[in-house]
C-alpha cells in the first residue's frame, strides 16, 4: 500500500474511532443521567426508551472495539518496534502514558465485576 493511501486510511480510522468514542460516551451519559435505571418506558429521547438506547450503546461499543483492533493492526510495526527496541529518547513518556492508559481501561472494564460492598 502506498504511503499516502496508508496515511489516509490511518486518518480515516482515527476519525471513525473518535466519532464512535464520542457516540459511546454520549449514549453512556444519556443512559446514566437522562434515562436512569428503572425509568422503563416512561421516559424516551428521540423516540427511544432506555432499553433501545442500551442496545444502541452496546452495538456502538462493538463497532468501536472492532475499529480499535483495526487501529492497532495499522500500528503493529510501531508497537513491535517499540517492544523490541525498548523506549528511545522521547518515547519513555508515551510508553508510560500508554501503560497507564491500558491499566485504566482494564480496570474500568472489570470494575462492574468487582463487588464493593456486601449484598443486602
Amino acid at each position: 500500500m502506498k504511503s499516502s493511501n496508508r496515511t489516509r486510511l490511518v486518518q480515516m480510522v482515527d476519525v471513525i474511532a473518535f466519532a464512535l468514542f464520542t457516540l459511546l460516551t454520549s449514549s453512556g451519559i444519556l443512559l446514566h443521567y437522562v434515562l436512569p435505571q428503572r425509568s422503563g418506558r416512561r421516559l424516551e429521547v428521540w423516540g427511544l426508551h432506555r432499553h433501545d438506547w442500551g442496545q444502541l450503546h452496546f452495538w456502538i461499543a462493538v463497532v468501536f472495539f472492532a475499529v480499535l483492533v483495526l487501529h492497532l493492526g495499522l500500528h503493529r510495526h510501531f508497537i513491535v518496534n517499540l517492544i523490541r527496541g525498548g523506549p528511545r529518547q522521547g518515547f519513555s513518556l508515551r510508553l508510560a502514558l500508554g501503560v497507564i492508559g491500558l491499566l485504566a481501561i482494564l480496570l474500568l472494564g472489570i470494575s462492574p465485576f468487582i463487588p464493593l460492598g456486601t449484598p443486602g
